[in-house]
């Protein structure tokens, strides 16, 4: 399979990716710090499989279509397409490009990684190439951020207000980092209720209407949060009216 050919499957076939397939080559770490400061950061990928991929990495500001043809994140990787062996590893380089970014506050990007199998596996022509795609996200964190990552609950604050006839739960995150939940639980009384809350940015708020699904008025609210390893960290705090 010429270089030609594999450039040609990764813009015909990308789209197949959104298949629920395990990949076969997976990076170390599922999300990447990237130093204000840092020269580079270090990726790892390993195949895991018996068979050998062609591997292409690119960034993207936040777009799940991005193709490395209009990837517009501020990061490039060395390689940006290489082969990788069966049981082995590879190492890239990622570089980031400098542009202007706050530098009291995180901010975030995505790390493309597609992998492509080769057409001919065990001499069966008539097999269909599955192209899988991962997404990762980059968290570019300046130096001069207030305050350190681990301490970050303490800027994190939950409060209830009303509108009107409405009742809304608030996330405030006062701090310079990204807050990754995983989950947030509002308790009232013997009710609970789940959001899917995902990121709250640096310096903002999130809020949900609570009144017509909760019987009693929110006491508090469980809620866990991915820190820079992929490991979670589950937390309480009393509501704050």
């Amino acid at each position: 399979m010429t270089w030609n050919i594999i450039k040609q499957l990764f813009f015909a076939f990308f789209l197949i990716m959104a298949t629920p397939v395990i990949a076969s080559v997976v990076m170390l770490n599922t999300r990447v710090i990237y130093p204000g400061d840092a020269k580079s950061q270090t990726l790892q990928f390993t195949n895991d499989d018996n068979i050998p991929y062609v591997m292409q990495i690119w960034s993207d500001v936040n777009n799940p279509s991005s193709t490395p043809d209009n990837a517009d994140g501020p990061f490039v990787a060395a390689p940006t397409l290489f082969r990788i062996e069966p049981k082995t590893g590879q190492s890239v380089r990622l570089f980031f490009t400098r542009e202007n970014l706050p530098q009291d506050r995180e901010s975030v990007f995505y790390l493309n990684s597609v992998q492509v199998p080769p057409q001919n596996i065990e001499g069966k022509q008539n097999k269909m190439v599955v192209i899988l795609r991962n997404r990762n996200k980059i968290f570019y964190r300046p130096k001069s951020i207030d305050g350190s990552v681990d301490n970050m609950t303490n800027q994190i604050r939950f409060t209830v207000t009303t509108e009107g006839k409405n009742t809304k739960l608030i996330v405030i995150n006062d701090s310079g980092f990204y807050a990754s939940f995983l989950d947030a639980t509002v308790i009232a009384g013997t009710q609970r209720l789940t959001f899917p809350v995902n990121m709250v940015a640096p310096k903002s708020q999130a809020s949900w209407i609570v009144n017509s699904l909760l019987s009693s008025c929110p006491e508090k609210v469980k809620f866990t949060l991915i820190n820079d390893y992929g490991g979670h960290t589950s937390h309480e705090v009393s509501l704050r009216k």
